[in-house]
């Protein structure tokens, strides 16, 4: 894509945050001019690609009626991609269910003759319209406020360069069957602001006729035997080439198979990632065509139709009988007691927007600086970046599906499409070892159906754990019996065959730092006041309290335990009850101390 296929927004507008409480070290850097601009999809990586300038950036934006059309005029500016109701979007104004919110750009990009132009946004919450040059672009609105989506817009662009692009959002928070995870209307005890409109970056682009929308590894730890799976916007690819790098060297290369799209390969020893020892490998596929005038030489040497880098890993996590005769976690055939924290990804300044690449690799290594070897990922899906570096740095993942309010058919549904995109987006995750489709029975059915889900994660994807439903309500399908209990750690009893014993909440200890609470006072009582499960005034006194959690947490090993979860990473909102404040400023204990009494809880 041409350097200059986006135009500025304004030259004379001023970006400033909205009025906040608090911004994290990485949000007060952020401008127009530096917001998110890395690759949104390290996987699958083009050169012909563009997000900033514009599509994360300035937009013009309007509030109107949820039943009107078009505005006749725009009220200001936002910063994309943070949602409205965020400081760092520069509005910092709640969007009612009564309301849509309209977005507006001006894109310079020519249609071209013969490639594609693909138009990507990361995520918006809830539903989004989208317009190009005054055409609505997609069959129906995309629905949904947690999964990317992509949409074809070359037919739609002009010869003379300039589109316009407007995207209309209706969000109803709580105010349907939705999966809405920890967003409220009212946000009071552990329910947080709520977070409407585009809040994962926007970017285009470039494709040839036949492209490559995605590709699957198989990699079998214990042979190093590696199954590449390629599909193309056409099938499978008439003709392809897969090749695996290491360090910036080839190790393999193959052709793959054009009746099944898949390619075969093996590595011998493979090297197993792990958190101690995050290895990764470099894939590299390209498709090929058999007219020469339309090949083009990309950076392989190799003359293709379409070329896109990612990578995988080797790692295998497993049920198997281990110390004391309890059945255990097992990583690449080594006992492993996950210890990691309840971690919500929520930030004071960009709300479910981390501020930038540097801000989540801080909190990941944050946890490993206290010793965890593990995080849940609790009610919300990141950014793939995020992932990436989760895979990079070396952490595992229980990944949480976003749960929403009641039972309802209608819901059900949604819920089950949902999971299915999540469960295909992040299948290539090498971190992530778990999936944990229930929480505390929040929007879960009856057994039947609970059951009936959890047993198609297996099916869908059997190179991961299932947790059965996280808290209660369990119906004795999943791989883990899981119960939450605070503040003091207990442990599941009679898991079931073939099921481990986990903890997957407990701790929650409350601690106010003076100056770094996202709440300023406690005027209101109740759920709307700073809080932990339990609580204490000084730093010296919640240490101490800690210290006899995680005492009490190691005697329950011995009996089978095999993971625990700590709540939680960071403060949020009125939740004071993190390792860390929420402007991420402070790290509330000897991050060292923690590490050697964390690192001791299996030996």
């Amino acid at each position: 894509m041409s350097s200059k296929s986006a135009v500025s927004a304004s030259s004379d507008f001023k970006y400033k945050p909205a009025p906040s409480t608090m911004l994290t070290p990485w949000g007060e850097k952020i401008t127009p001019e530096n917001v998110w601009r890395e690759h949104p999809r390290p996987q699958m990586v083009r050169d012909h690609w563009k997000n900033w300038a514009v599509l994360n950036g300035l937009w013009d934006y309007a509030v109107t009626a949820h039943t009107d059309g078009r505005p006749e005029k725009w009220d200001g500016k936002i910063l994309v991609p943070f949602a409205i109701e965020s400081p760092l979007s520069g509005v910092g104004r709640l969007l009612e269910p009564t309301e849509q919110l309209w977005y507006r750009c001006h894109i310079r990009q020519k249609r071209p003759k013969k490639d594609r132009i693909i138009l990507h946004f990361g995520a918006v919450d809830y539903r989004a319209q989208i317009f190009v040059n005054g055409i609505e672009a997609m069959d129906a609105p995309h629905v949904g406020g947690n999964l990317p989506f992509s949409v074809d817009i070359t037919e739609l662009l002009t010869n003379n360069e300039l589109s316009e692009l407007v995207v209309a959002v209706w969000d109803p928070t709580t105010k349907a069957d939705i999966a809405v995870a920890k967003q409220h209307l009212e946000p009071h005890g552990c329910m947080y602001t709520r977070s409407s409109g585009i809040w994962q970056t926007v970017w285009l682009e470039q494709v040839p006729d036949t492209y490559i929308t995605g590709y699957h590894v198989n990699a079998n730890p214990d042979t190093g035997e590696v199954e590449v799976s390629v599909k193309t916007s056409r099938g499978c690819p008439s003709a392809a080439v897969v090749e695996i790098w290491e360090d910036g060297k080839k190790l393999k290369s193959v052709s793959v198979d054009c009746f099944n799209g898949k390619a075969g390969l093996k590595i011998d020893p493979p090297k197993l990632w792990s958190p101690d020892s995050p290895n990764l490998y470099d894939l590299r596929i390209c498709t090929m065509v058999r007219k020469p005038a339309v090949r083009k030489r990309y950076p392989n040497g190799i003359q293709s139709e379409d070329f896109v880098i990612g990578y995988f890993a080797f790692r295998k996590i497993e049920i198997r009988d281990g110390t004391g005769g309890h059945l255990r976690l097992f990583l690449n055939g080594k006992e492993t007691f996950m210890f990691g924290t309840l971690d919500q990804g929520w930030w004071p300044d960009g709300l479910l927007t981390p501020p930038s690449d540097e801000a989540m690799e801080h909190d990941i290594k944050l946890l490993k600086e206290h010793g965890c070897n593990m995080m849940r990922k609790h009610i919300k899906i990141e950014p793939l970046r995020y992932y990436y570096l989760c895979d990079k740095l070396g952490i595992l993942l229980w990944q949480d599906m976003p749960s929403g309010w009641g039972d309802t058919d209608a819901r059900y549904a949604a819920y089950r499409a949902e999971l299915a995109g999540m469960i295909e987006l992040l299948r290539g995750i090498p971190s992530i070892v778990a999936w944990v489709p229930y929480n505390e029975a929040w929007g879960q059915p009856g057994a039947a159906k609970t059951n009936d889900t959890l047993r198609w994660v297996r099916r869908a994807d059997p190179t991961r754990l299932v947790d059965g439903p996280s808290g209660w309500t369990d119906y004795g399908v999943g791989d883990m019996k899981d119960r939450h209990n605070y503040p003091d750690p207990m442990m599941p009893e009679n898991p079931g065959p073939a099921r481990v014993s986990v903890l997957g909440e407990f701790g929650g200890i409350g601690l106010a730092i003076p100056g770094h609470l996202w709440k300023k006072t406690d005027a209101l009582e109740g759920d709307k006041k700073n809080w932990g499960y339990v609580s204490d005034d000084n730093v010296g006194a919640s240490l101490t309290r800690l210290k006899k959690l995680f005492a009490d947490l190691k005697l329950l090993i011995p009996h089978g335990l095999a993971a625990a979860v700590y709540t939680q990473t960071t403060d949020v909102e009125i939740e004071i009850n993190g390792f860390a404040t929420y402007d991420r400023k402070v790290v509330k204990y000897p991050a060292a101390e923690i590490r050697e009494i964390v690192e001791g809880l299996a030996k």
